[in-house]
Order: C-alpha cells, then sequence, then structure tokens
C-alpha cells in the first residue's frame, strides 16, 4: 500500500485564534505544495467525562447538537481556507473526542500539525491547558503553535532556531534549514549559554572566558552546517549569555518563525518538561515549530 502523501494538519474550533492558526497553515501548505486537512473535535462537557452521563448530564439530542455545531465550524473553516486563493487540497473532519489526542492520533511522522495558542475552554483549550500541550509532547512529527491574532501566514522572511549542538537542536536546524529553503526566509541560529556552561569539551569549572568561546564554537560549527547544506540561505549568528527562552524570545520579537528541538544540552535539556518550553511557547511573539527528536 503506498503511503499517504504529507499534510499539514490544523486544529480548529471557531476561535479567533484558531483561524490564524488556520491561515498559518494554508500558506504553509501552499509552501510545501501539501494537502490541508481541518480538523474540529466535539467533546463531552466536563460533567459527562465524569461519569454523570446517567444523572442526566447530556441526552443523545443535545450530543447530536454538540456534533452539528461543530461539523458547521469545521465546514466553515474548509470554505475559508478554499478562499484563501492557494490552490489547495482542502479536505475537513469532525470527530469526537478530546482535542488534543484527536490530533495526534490523525497525524503521522511527516504530517505538520498546527494549532493557536489559545481558545475556547474544552475545545482547543488554552496554551498550557490540555491540547496544545498534548499536541506538543505528543506529536510524531512537527507542531507549530501559533499566536495571536497577527497575520504572519503569507511571507516568511526571518526564522529563529535554537542550536546547542545536541542531536535535538540538529533536528530542528534541519527543519530551519528546509523552511528557510522553501520561503527564501534569513536564518537566525541562537545559542545561549550561562555560567557555569556545561560542555562535552569542558570541565564543570571552567572559567568564563573558555566557556565564552566554547559557546561561540558550537555557533560557528552549526553556521558551518548551513553554508555547507543549504549555501543560499542568508545566516546570521546570535551567542547569548542568558538563558535560552528568554535569548530565543528577544531574537525572535522582529522575526517571523521559531524553531525549537525536543531535546538539548544544558538550558535546552529542559525543553517540553520544563521551564523553558512554558516560556517560549507562552511568550514568543511569532509562531513556534516544534521538532521532535526520537530517542
Amino acid at each position: 500500500m503506498a503511503e499517504a502523501a504529507p499534510r499539514v494538519i490544523v486544529g480548529v474550533d471557531g476561535t479567533e485564534g484558531s483561524i490564524e492558526a488556520l491561515r498559518w497553515a494554508a500558506h504553509e501548505a501552499a509552501r510545501r505544495g501539501a494537502p490541508l486537512h481541518v480538523m474540529t473535535c466535539a467533546e463531552l462537557p466536563v460533567a459527562v467525562e465524569a461519569g454523570m452521563v446517567g444523572a442526566g448530564g447530556v441526552t443523545g439530542s443535545a450530543m447530536d447538537s454538540i456534533v452539528k455545531e461543530q461539523e458547521a465550524i469545521n465546514q466553515r473553516a474548509v470554505t475559508l481556507a478554499r478562499s484563501f486563493g492557494l490552490n489547495l487540497e482542502v479536505s475537513g473532519e469532525t470527530v469526537l473526542g478530546a482535542p488534543g489526542y484527536a490530533l495526534v492520533s490523525s497525524s503521522h511522522p511527516d504530517d505538520i500539525v498546527v494549532v493557536g495558542a489559545t481558545s475556547h475552554p474544552g475545545r482547543l483549550t488554552d496554551l498550557l491547558g490540555s491540547v496544545a500541550t498534548v499536541v506538543v509532547h505528543r506529536a510524531k512529527g512537527p507542531v507549530v503553535v501559533v499566536h495571536g491574532v497577527d497575520r504572519r501566514d503569507s511571507d516568511l522572511g526571518r526564522i529563529v532556531v535554537g542550536v546547542d549542538g545536541s542531536e535535538g537542536s540538529d533536528g530542528a536546524l534541519e527543519w530551519a534549514i528546509d523552511e528557510a529553503l522553501r520561503s527564501g526566509a534569513e536564518l537566525v541560529l541562537v545559542h545561549a549559554w550561562t555560567y557555569p556552561y556545561t560542555a562535552a569539551r569542558l570541565g564543570a569549572r571552567e572559567p568564563r572566558d573558555d566557556m565564552r568561546l566554547d559557546a561561540m564554537r558550537t555557533l560557528e560549527a552549526c553556521a558551518q552546517r548551513c553554508a555547507e547544506v543549504a549555501p543560499s540561505i542568508r545566516t546570521h549568528s546570535i551567542v547569548s549569555e542568558d538563558t535560552p527562552a528568554k535569548a530565543l524570545i528577544d531574537a525572535a520579537m522582529d522575526a517571523d518563525l521559531m524553531v525549537v528541538g525536543t531535546r538539548g544540552r544544558g538550558g535546552f535539556a529542559a525543553l517540553l518538561l520544563g521551564s523553558v518550553s512554558r516560556t517560549v511557547l507562552q511568550h514568543s511573539p511569532v509562531p513556534v515549530a516544534v521538532i521532535p527528536h526520537a530517542d
């Protein structure tokens, strides 16, 4: 059986944030020449999920109404995506169940899943609620979290990527290079270090100057890799004595997309596991692409 073509899958619940996620996903699908798949989820109310069906939580007709409402949202989103004039293959689907898990289970490693950072409670919920967290932690392939309602869809002029020489950041760099080639964007490589700096070639208590030099060498190696793999890409390097999250957020202020990996060394080791991921995903001024790294 032939493998399914890679898709861009976007979760939509009718909010402004999810519509901007739809817009971003449509333009990403156009950049990739990939089909766009729009998903909405009809989820049981919390009272029903807590086992209160028998107590009159939701009748069959009420559940039918929930499903029809989500189907209408899905159809409007599909129609909107087709109206963007991007010559896309667009499909839609409404499923029963928790949105985060539905999006993950419907995706393949080569797909890109796009979600808005905020939305209706109980559907595509707040970023640090169920959906974005579930998708980012569990997705088999790249996830893009789109922030706010600012238009950042049609052109990618500047892409920021966090690098630290680890396998996880190498995967993020490869994805960012590919995205820069598709869009003609400048690639900004950001490497942050803090004292004491943990590096493969240094002991735990090296002087600050040596630590700074090692950080610069790590960044230069990533820049050299870009030059070898994609010499046509314009690159800019930033080494910062700061926390990884703050360095990335600062660099992204005039960017269009941030790219991070799920594993790293030093500060990036906590990405998707604690404060770094939460800070980046909460406070990034631009969409964030999270690239998973297999153990």
